[in-house]
């Protein structure tokens, strides 16, 4: 079962729907007048965004359910983090006149791999899971696809993205999530 959710999972963060909804009026085609960020830069954060708000959830989620500490303090971490990395991402969004949301048409983006960040059935499946072990490797497992997720969007921005601090952003996103991976590979796996 554990694999059946990772695999619905990450099928799942494959289908896209970034760039901007008819009624912010906003463009992501108009290039910045400065020049200090690019398309993707914007689309990555406007991904990134509930991306980030899914994992807080979920961090959240696991900070009151897990029943192993060191999954209660990973969560924690993960809530903490994510949360300075939400508030950094809005703030350049609002600093560029970006909309924070993306435009969920699945065909808008269709080019850039498909990706999306965020998806409501995850938090469903972990707000149904009463506490105790199984919630524990089921938050493990959602988890681990979903930071896999984060890494696939933070690989584009950072090879695609103009913004430095913006790839700098998408670098650290990058290496944590990933040893978050393999850390709770480690937990599954004990």
């Amino acid at each position: 079962m554990k694999r059946w959710l990772l695999a619905i999972l990450l099928l799942t963060l494959t289908g896209c729907g970034v760039g901007v909804t008819e009624t912010t009026g906003a463009s992501l085609s108009a290039p910045p007048p400065d020049g200090s960020y690019n398309d993707t830069d914007v689309m990555f954060l406007q991904m990134a965004v509930p991306q980030h708000e899914q994992g807080i959830e979920m961090a959240r989620l696991a900070e009151e359910r897990a029943t192993r500490a060191d999954v209660r303090d990973l969560a924690a971490a993960i809530a903490a983090t994510q949360s300075d990395e939400l508030t950094e991402m809005k703030d350049w969004l609002a600093e560029w006149n970006q909309p924070v949301a993306y435009d969920p048409d699945p065909n808008a983006h269709a080019g850039h791999g498909g990706m999306h960040g965020s998806d409501p059935e995850v938090l469903e499946v972990l707000r149904n899971t009463p506490a105790g072990p199984d919630f524990d490797v089921r938050f493990l497992n959602l988890l681990t696809g979903h930071q896999h997720g984060a890494v696939e969007l933070a690989r584009m921005a950072e090879k695609d993205g103009r913004h430095p601090d913006a790839k700098a952003l998408a670098g650290r996103i990058i290496k944590s999530r990933t040893a978050q991976i393999q850390q709770m590979g480690k937990y599954l796996n004990s």
